[in-house]
């Protein structure tokens, strides 16, 4: 287990957990420790994310305790364990090509939640579903990803998911939201997004209604985009008549002249996000950062 605190006056944890195997000595060299393994070195350098980050943490973060001296059932076995107090998250490691310890990692999973309710009952619950790049191609990958989120899934219990890997930016994303923390802040959704540009592939973004209009935009965004969002929400209502209940409009990129590429994603059937870059993306970046920011969006407005 991996205990990091949050420097502030009353400081606040993020526990890391998971089963032997799962990936938190690697995890933690490349997201705290910027000490990827040589082989991951030249990849972890190139991802622009992954500096950033590491400036949040290193103002932000402090690692407390780390090591496999102590089992999730030793901590658990002590009910004035002081690492549980003002624990911000959980952060449960989950390796997804291992199915046959789903079933111990999900006993542990519940222990854990279970455990820290008693002392830090605000703390938010991350699973990472890891090394979702060892799953091989295949239409069956999305039903087995849903069902592994099901099977986690607690009654009443708010579980944040995030599907990572230590080849892409997908894990400094998950940390990320880990950090974030406008939830506890109740700002707004215009706030949120522009916040959400600092450090992000965006140079502009906004949500745009089925009339047309942005509800909420930010950075620069040209009349272009307005068009093409328009053209987005027409098409995204027609085909989704025609889809199953539980089927989605995955993320759509449109790559334009000058280098600019817009990003387009369902928020529900009445609106849509708009991404503005002037860069390419780096490793489907955009995509990863454009999910986060759409499952807040969906989060604010239901």
């Amino acid at each position: 287990m991996i205990t990091l605190s949050i420097s502030e006056d009353e400081p606040k944890r993020i526990l890391i957990a998971g089963l032997p195997g799962a990936g938190l000595k690697t995890i933690k060299a490349i997201v705290v420790d910027n000490n990827p393994p040589k082989e991951l070195k030249p990849m972890i350098e190139k991802l622009d994310v992954g500096n950033q980050l590491r400036d949040v943490l290193q103002k932000r973060v402090l690692v407390l305790k780390c090591g496999g001296e102590n089992s999730i059932q030793d901590v658990t076995a002590h009910d004035k364990d002081p690492i549980y107090n003002h624990v911000q998250a959980l952060v449960f490691i989950l390796d997804i090509s291992e199915q046959s310890n789903f079933s111990i990692a999900k006993y542990w999973f519940d222990t854990l939640v279970k455990h820290l309710q008693k002392f830090s009952p605000e703390a938010r619950i991350f699973l990472l579903i890891h090394k979702i790049d060892l799953l091989s191609g295949g239409e069956k990958i999305s039903d087995y990803i849903r069902a592994t989120k099901n099977l986690f899934s607690t009654e009443g219990l708010d579980i944040y998911v995030h599907e990572t890997s230590i080849f892409d930016a997908s894990i400094y994303m998950a940390f990320r939201d880990v950090l974030v923390k406008e939830v506890d802040e109740q700002i707004s959704i215009k706030q949120y997004l522009n916040r959400a540009l600092e450090g992000s592939s965006f140079v502009g973004m906004a949500v745009y209604s089925i009339d047309g209009l942005p509800i909420y935009d930010a950075g620069e965004l040209p009349p272009v985009v307005e068009i093409t969002a328009n053209v987005m929400l027409t098409s995204i209502s027609r085909i989704k008549q025609e889809l199953e209940p539980d089927d989605d409009v995955i993320s759509t990129m449109l790559e334009m002249k000058k280098s600019n590429f817009i990003v387009f994603k369902s928020v529900d059937g009445k609106c849509i996000f708009v991404g503005l870059s002037k860069i390419r993306p780096k490793l489907g970046q955009m995509l990863i950062e454009t999910e986060q920011i759409v499952e807040t969006i969906k989060k604010a407005m239901s």
